[in-house]
């Protein structure tokens, strides 16, 4: 009788002690987990057109008009496609989701013409000195991407935003296709140029209406 009881108050204590030292090694176990990673916080479109200015600034340019319009072009045309992947990620509004999505689809093929330039040889010399701040083309390029350095307030809607930078984006792409076409050889580049112009003033355009249509105020 006495070694039953003996036994019975050994099960209770082991019983008691058993929690405790189950707790403690989940608690390593845990311990030595990695923790989940942050989620970051999506870029903004406006964060999003800043990169591409600053993108655009750092691109190299050897001193030819065909292969440096390639270069920066190719460029431009990523960050109207992030631009795109925000509104189709976020945006509510189905005409401008609907132009996004065309935005992704439409930018591949000039992506495709453009690859093909930079893959040719480039003319032998410099066509110009991309240093050189009175140079035309210098200029011209300096002229169509300053409009992406200081965009228009965007205070939301997001869809509201996304057109109203979009349409600074398509201004500065049809001055770098406007540039090509009036400086470029190339002749596949040049009917890339031209294809340039004409969608992404078609496009500006529909910004504006989608615009006037939500009482917003258009960029200027």
């Amino acid at each position: 009788m006495y070694g039953a009881l003996l036994l019975s108050i050994s099960l209770a204590l082991s019983s008691c002690n058993s929690k405790p030292d189950t707790d403690a090694h989940e608690q390593e176990v845990h311990a030595g987990q990695p923790k989940p990673a942050p989620v970051a916080t999506p870029p903004s479109l406006r964060d999003t057109l800043q990169l591409l200015a600053h993108q655009l600034d750092t691109v190299r340019r050897r001193g030819c008009w065909d292969e440096d319009f390639a270069r920066l072009m190719t460029v431009h045309h990523a960050g109207a496609q992030r631009l795109a992947a925000v509104e189709v990620s976020r945006g509510q509004d189905s005409t401008l989701r609907a132009l996004a999505q065309h935005v992704l689809k439409g930018h591949e093929r000039d992506n495709d013409v453009l690859t093909l330039a930079l893959a040719r040889q480039p003319p032998s010399g410099q066509e110009y000195r991309p240093g050189n701040a009175k140079d035309p083309f210098v200029r011209r390029i300096a002229a169509a991407l300053a409009p992406l350095r200081q965009p228009p307030p965007t205070p939301g809607p997001l869809d509201t935003d996304f057109a109203t930078l979009m349409q600074v984006h398509h201004r500065s792409g049809v001055a770098l296709a406007q540039t090509e076409l009036a400086f470029g050889k190339d002749a596949e580049l040049k009917d890339a140029a031209r294809r340039i112009v004409r969608d992404e003033q078609a496009e500006v355009w529909q910004y504006q209406r989608w615009l006037k249509a939500h009482a917003a105020v258009p960029a200027n």
